[in-house]
């Protein structure tokens, strides 16, 4: 009988919203036309594969004029970043060919032919081949549906629609119709979900199964220093793919391993690099099999970056696993067991990003309702390894035609639900910051999900807000629910219970007072992460996973996918039977990427896959876990494990060892990384690590005499931010501030006792005093009577003008100089450098709101220094 884990059960619905198909490469070639950002080289490739398939299907006229939009299109955004559509074209209207054969015989024919076979049977996905009298079997037939059905019965699975063959062929690539294998899999899966119904596994349960046997071994790992990488692949890649793969090319494309500054480059170049198989590394098979951006021969050009690969890999010593070690067997990430993360709620949704692609400037919709809503990629975005994007000063933005399904979809029910997996970058982003905006601008939005400070905002257009969906729904200031950590947040609105908001599948406490029904919805909005159309009010942060429905989840539902989590989760069973006598058993880890730099170990356990007990006690101590042929020398938190488990004790099920979870630092990448477990004592087997002698340094004292200098209290310091800046401390802003960090703040005057925490609760004071002083016209005014705000920071601050500021912000701030402060002269140049680096926009014009933002920051600098704080 097989070992199985049990999860939480939890039931899958499914979307029962019913797909229309549309001609894919025409609605392809509109979609290109339409976009805000279109890449030439892919808008050409569709020219070409529309000629190719069209031919006698439409005529030469028809097929020249759409070779002359697309054209014109590209030439068109060539020009540059364009803005949301205010009043985009309607998509043409595709003539399919019509389904004319028999009716479908039942209820799941019919759910089947809506579901999926309306997709994939057009010509340039399924239909083309899998027909008959062309290549069984004939599940795209286009002559009778229910013929199709019955021959799709062993290529799909419906408890498990991943598992299905379908699903698996065109994620290996077997004519995949997008840009990505994973992107068309997971559409494949959605449409397969949708015929199924209710009839998706639970996934209670997983089978564990005895992993490959794999010897630890000698492995060679990414040197910290680049050097190496410097001297043989960088100049490779700098010659030959910085027009892309440059964060600061104007095609950008990710993974940066061309990028101008070297470690960064590094970075992202150990991602596509295969130290073990220089032939297999992703920047080798790229140009020789894929044949992606040659430079010249396709081959050669393999030839030369492999050897050039091979060149650094040589250079780098092997790393040998000590023979006096106890080890387990090793294992690689990709041969552990799934922990599916099957059991979302997912019924209703009309759009789904679940970001797995991993390189590229596009990133898919996979809900499987068309259009599908892909967004393009500009700016700074880096791919997650573990799946998700991150935002460093960039934007994801879909094209306005295939956003306005948004339109459609949910202005059809008056209610919908937008779900994200999100990490901000930090807690000082205002604005608020957009984080998922469906919008057009600055001033007019459909929805928004955005970040100020430790709050999340909801603005919502209804008839009761305005136009730019104000005023917003926010969690409470008090509660600081908005972290610089992984969250589940969900926003949903219907007109019964108006706007709520979910943060970890908790409601938050906090009142609707404006519900009202949806009105005056914009189609011609387009659906942006990271910023607005404007590219204005960034934010910062990582996304894994956008989910948006046409229906308002309940409490029960938002926490439902709260607890199934985000991200792909393994088994690992490192074999420990032969070390112990007792075959089959093992030391089973859960194991996942954290993120783009880490894995997370959790969950150890003790397993036999036979269901055997243990014959006699089993003493286990000290388990540290090896990556790619050494022990890591960081996150070993089962260093100190030291148990003895009981003879007869059943292994049937997993017994569990600890509830610890430890970070590992990623080193070659999820398919290459080896691990295995080595242990100070397993059984008979021992290998006691004994520590290096402490050597004690002979205790000195310092003088009695206490420093002649000491610090405000907290009182002392909130009158004396009131005083200079000429705030009133029972300002809202500035007390809700105080309030909060008021214990975070210096207790008594002896400087000694200073630590880190009080510096940053002085600064966030200082940053809530600057902001309200910035903020105030007349206070403003009076600081800094000669600078105009209204321009920008290039103008407001430039060379002849920025004294206009830096002097009065000083003169206010720093009205007297005791000989052990620093001089005003070096201040003004650190306050120069700051305004600076500040003004620096990604290579962009920064706008004139950037002004008032460096503003606040340079006051907040002075005004949190030691000149405050000192006395």
């Amino acid at each position: 009988m097989p070992i199985l884990i049990n999860l939480p059960v939890q039931r899958h619905h499914l979307n029962k919203t019913a797909i229309n198909s549309s001609e894919y490469l025409l609605s392809l070639a509109t979609t290109a036309w339409e976009s805000d950002v279109v890449h030439e080289k892919i808008t050409m490739s569709i020219i070409t594969d529309f000629a190719r398939h069209s031919t006698g299907r439409f005529s030469t006229k028809k097929q020249v004029f759409w070779a002359g939009i697309i054209s014109t299109a590209v030439l068109l955004t060539g020009c540059g970043e364009s803005e949301v559509q205010t009043n985009p074209p309607a998509p043409p209207t595709a003539t399919n060919q019509e389904y004319t054969g028999p009716a479908p015989q039942t209820e799941d024919i019919q759910k089947f032919r809506t579901a999926l076979f309306d997709n994939i049977a057009i010509s340039e996905r399924c239909g083309g081949c899998h027909k008959p009298d062309d290549q069984a079997p004939y599940f795209a037939r286009f002559d009778d549906v229910n013929l199709a059905y019955a021959a799709s019965q062993p290529l799909v699975d419906l408890s498990q629609p991943s598992q299905s063959r379908l699903v698996t062929k065109v994620g290996s690539g077997h004519n995949c119709w997008l840009g990505s294998d994973q992107a068309c899999a997971d559409t494949m899966t959605q449409w397969i979900k949708q015929w199924s119904d209710d009839r998706v596994s639970v996934a209670t349960t997983i089978e564990l199964t005895a992993p490959v046997i794999r010897e630890p071994g000698s492995s060679r790992v990414f040197p910290q220093d680049a050097s190496l990488f410097n001297q043989h692949v960088y100049p490779v890649v700098q010659q030959y793919c910085a027009d892309c793969h440059n964060e600061t090319s104007a095609t950008a494309q990710s993974p940066f391993f061309a990028s101008g500054d070297l470690a960064s480059a590094y970075q992202a170049a150990t991602r596509v690099i295969n130290l073990d198989q220089p032939e297999l590394s992703r920047l080798v098979v790229r140009l020789g099999s894929e044949f992606h951006n040659c430079w010249s021969d396709c081959q050669n050009n393999s030839n030369t970056m492999r050897e050039a690969i091979n060149a650094f890999r040589e250079q780098i010593p092997l790393s040998q696993v000590d023979e006096a070690m106890v080890t387990s067997k090793a294992l690689r990430l990709t041969d552990g067991v799934v922990a599916s993360n099957g059991g979302r709620f997912e019924s209703d949704m009309i759009a789904l990003y679940q970001f797995k692609t991993g390189s590229g400037n596009i990133a898919y919709d996979t809900s499987g309702v068309s259009p599908a809503a892909n967004l393009t990629l500009t700016g700074d975005i880096d791919w997650l390894g573990s799946g998700g994007l991150v935002f460093n000063n960039g934007k994801a933005q879909a094209s306005t035609a295939t956003s306005k399904k948004l339109h459609d979809l949910i202005t059809a029910t008056g209610e919908f639900t937008v779900e994200a997996w999100l990490t901000p970058a930090n807690v000082v982003q205002e604005g608020p910051a957009r984080i998922i905006s469906y919008s057009a601008g600055d001033d007019q939005r459909n929805f928004t999900l955005g970040q100020s400070q430790y709050n999340y905002d909801f603005m919502l257009r209804t008839a009761a807000t305005s136009v730019n969906g104000e005023p917003a729904l926010s969690t409470p200031d008090a509660d600081e629910v908005l972290q610089a950590s992984l969250q589940h947040v969900t926003l949903t609105y219907s007109q019964a219970n108006g706007r709520r908001i979910y943060v970890n599948g908790n409601l938050i406490e906090v009142s609707d007072d404006e519900i009202s029904p949806l009105a005056s919805w914009d189609s011609s909005f387009a659906l942006i992460l990271g910023r607005e159309a404007s590219n204005n009010h960034v934010w910062q942060g990582n996304i894994r996973l956008l989910a948006i429905y046409n229906a308002a989840l309940t409490t029960e539902q938002v926490q439902q996918n709260f607890e199934i989590g985000v991200g792909e989760r393994f088994f690992l069973l490192f074999s420990i039977g032969d070390l112990i006598d007792l075959a089959n058993t093992y030391l089973m880890f859960e194991v996942s990427e954290f993120d783009s730099f880490s894995y997370l170990f959790s969950k150890p356990a003790l397993v036999n896959l036979d269901q055997q007990a243990l014959a006699q006690p089993l003493a286990i101590q000290g388990i540290n876990i090896g990556i790619n042929g050494q022990e890591s020398q960081q996150g070993q938190a089962y260093a100190n494990f030291e148990q003895t488990i009981a003879g007869q004790t059943s292994l049937a099920t997993p017994l569990s060892l600890s509830p610890l979870g430890t970070i590992f630092p990623i080193e070659k990448g999820p398919e290459q990384d080896e691990f295995f477990l080595s242990f100070e004592r397993l059984g008979e087997h021992s290998n006691i690590k004994v520590e290096a002698d402490l050597v004690l340094t002979p205790e000195t004292f310092d003088s009695s005499n206490s420093a002649d200098i000491g610090i405000r209290n907290f009182a002392e310091i909130f009158a004396s931010m009131s005083a200079l800046t000429g705030v009133a401390q029972n300002n809202g802003k500035v007390f809700d501030v105080y309030r909060v960090i008021q214990r975070q703040l210096p207790g008594i005057d002896n400087i000694e006792t200073f630590i880190s925490a009080q510096q940053m609760a002085i600064t966030q004071l200082a940053i809530a005093y600057c902001d309200s002083a910035i903020e105030n016209d007349s206070l403003r005014s009076a600081w800094f009577p000669n600078l105009d705000f209204s321009q920008a920071p290039a103008s407001a601050f430039a060379p002849s003008t920025r004294n206009q500021f830096v002097e009065p912000l000083l003169n206010r701030l720093m009205p007297l100089e005791p000989s052990s402060q620093p001089m005003k002269s070096q201040v003004s140049t650190e306050i120069g450098n700051l305004i600076d680096r500040l003004s620096q926009c990604n290579g962009v014009s920064c706008d004139e709101q950037r002004t008032r933002t460096i503003a606040k920051s340079s006051c907040a600098a002075v005004l949190a220094s030691a000149v405050t704080l000192v006395q």
